[in-house]
């Protein structure tokens, strides 16, 4: 057996602890999430010092970054210098043939870190001013046109980015991983297929030699059929016998092309059912075409009329909704903000509870339109839709009072946070216009649902002086309350009067019928999107707008 060189064998040694401590990190965040785990932690697993996982790594980032399963490659190998004197790049090469490692889990952890994607912009952008470089010895690149290299390799990087990223997230989300690169591939295909068009005429007219901007078909990712595969451009293209940039022109109409050739165009579009792809065309017109709705409880009927009524304005004008549940829960909310940052939404509505001003600067620092369903005004840049949530508590208790009730507790979320605060301070209102007492005893915090409205109305009821009458945050708590009430024996409204807020349809659906508060939710919907319609055509000058939609009284036989 042949002597090992010695220093071969320490660069191995080097080599195996390398992978020895990345192995562990990976091991560790997968079980605790990144932002858990220390550095000293990762040295225990790996049976190394802190000190040594420093000379390694110098960044804890980098100790995640080691498992990046789709770059490859120094930056430069995708700039080729041409025989005839044209200088091409070639984005294909910036990606693996195939996928390394577990691509779910390492989206599901970058999903859930914002110092990871932190680190994931400085990647790319190292990467980009690389290409930069490399391109710095083009013909046209003197001294005076530095400022076109980093154009053109932003112009590479920004798609490249936003594709890397979508992958990742879409895997997060158990979609198959050669479905999402597959996905992620043709969309990048059709985003430089147009931004060629554009870099021609960029570049064209000065004398030298071009430039182009070629993206042929990433190895390992030929065409295949995919659950959901549509055609693409590139495949529209082969079967017409033209260019890519010929289809793209054809669509876009911004340059001639001969009748002939349309025609061809035209009929392989038909025959493969070509649909232009609308992320690709995101990346074009830095718009994605989509609007994020963060909502704390899909199940509660009062939020899908919302994305019902946003949906009945957003639809007509070409807009999609991406929809997140937070259940109520503080780090969700601030989690799903930040997804809808990363997936590019156009604007954001928003009814959440706990979200405070700091939470919400990266969305209006990236220049993204939102609006709060129901809360506090809060800071320059949010807009606020909301029910008149304090004045119709306030009549709320009036009514009860007005029907002979006297010892009336309200039923609220676990903080009173949020439209809950609003309507909290209306009840307490009404009682001091009207001399009664707020008594801290008869406010029962719970969780916003069924199963939350009925231990709060039980607890209240195991009081030595219980409620004559229980006012309720929304509907589904008071038909919660209902339920507690038809157990117990009580008659309602003799024995215990009922009071919701928001008159979802089940509300007249319960015996006895509900009475409530009515907050038209489909009308927020609309006057929510289109709010942000106008905030993205650049209709409203003011930096904040409040608009307050009336509630209305609604009679039923629980009062």
């Amino acid at each position: 057996m042949p002597t090992q060189h010695p220093p071969a064998g320490r660069a191995r040694k080097r080599a195996e602890t390398r992978r020895a401590i990345a192995d562990a990190a990976l091991r560790l965040f997968a079980l605790r999430g990144f932002d858990a785990v220390t550095v000293s932690e990762v040295a225990g697993a790996a049976d190394v010092s802190a000190k040594t996982v420093f000379n390694y790594f110098p960044a804890k980032e980098q100790l995640f970054y080691e498992h990046e399963p789709l770059l490859a490659g120094d930056p430069a190998e995708a700039v080729l210098h041409r025989a005839d004197g044209r200088t091409t790049i070639v984005p294909s090469r910036l990606l693996r043939a195939g996928t390394t490692g577990d691509l779910a889990l390492f989206g599901r952890i970058y999903r859930e870190s914002e110092p990871l994607r932190a680190h994931g912009r400085d990647l790319f952008a190292a990467r980009e001013r690389a290409l930069a470089e490399s391109l710095a010895g083009v013909a046209w690149a003197g001294a005076a046109d530095g400022l076109r290299t980093r154009i053109l390799a932003a112009a590479v990087f920004g798609p490249l980015r936003q594709v890397w990223e979508s992958i990742l997230l879409e895997a997060a989300d158990r979609v198959p991983p050669d479905e999402a690169v597959t996905r992620g591939v043709r969309t990048l295909e059709e985003a430089y297929a147009v931004l060629g068009e554009a870099f021609e005429n960029f570049l064209q007219g000065r004398g030298t030699p071009a430039l182009h901007l070629h993206a042929p078909p990433i190895p390992g990712t030929q065409p295949h059929a995919v659950r959901g595969e549509r055609p693409s451009i590139r495949r529209v293209a082969e079967l017409a016998g033209v260019s890519a940039t010929t289809v793209s022109h054809t669509l876009n109409g911004r340059r001639p092309v001969a009748g002939e050739t349309r025609r061809r165009v035209l009929r392989a579009i038909e025959e493969l059912g070509y649909r232009p792809n609308t992320l690709a065309r995101g990346l074009r017109t830095s718009r994605s075409q989509t609007i994020g709705l963060i909502i704390p409880d899909i199940t509660n009927p009062f939020y899908p009329a919302v994305a019902r009524g946003l949906q009945d304005v957003l639809g007509p004008a070409g807009y999609d909704q991406i929809i997140s549940n937070t259940d109520g829960v503080r780090r969700a909310e601030r989690t799903a903000i930040e997804h809808m940052i990363a997936r590019q939404v156009d604007g954001l509505a928003f009814a959440v509870f706990h979200t405070h001003a700091e939470h919400l600067l990266p969305a209006i620092e990236a220049g993204i339109p939102v609006v709060r369903l129901g809360g506090r005004q809060v800071q320059q840049g949010v807009d606020l839709i909301h029910s008149d949530d304090e004045g119709g508590a306030a009549e709320a208790t009036r009514h009860l009072l007005g029907r002979g009730y006297r010892r009336i507790a309200f039923v609220c979320g676990p903080a009173a946070e949020g439209p809950a605060a609003e309507r909290v301070a209306g009840y307490r209102a009404a009682l001091a216009d009207a001399g009664l007492p707020a008594d801290r005893a008869l406010v029962a915090h719970t969780e916003f649902s069924r199963a939350g409205g009925a231990r709060g109305v039980a607890r209240l009821l195991e009081l030595p002086e219980p409620p004559d009458a229980v006012l309720c945050a929304n509907d589904v708590m008071a038909i919660g309350a209902l339920d507690v009430a038809a157990r117990r024996g009580l008659r309602v409204p003799d024995d215990l009067a009922v009071m919701g807020f928001d008159d979802i349809d089940a509300a007249g659906l319960v015996s006895p019928g509900l009475t409530t508060m009515a907050n038209p939710a489909r009308e927020i919907g609309r006057a929510t999107a289109r709010r942000l319609l106008e905030r993205l055509h650049g209709a409203i000058g003011e930096p904040s707008t409040e608009l307050v939609v009336p509630t209305r009284l609604v009679r039923r036989q629980s009062v």
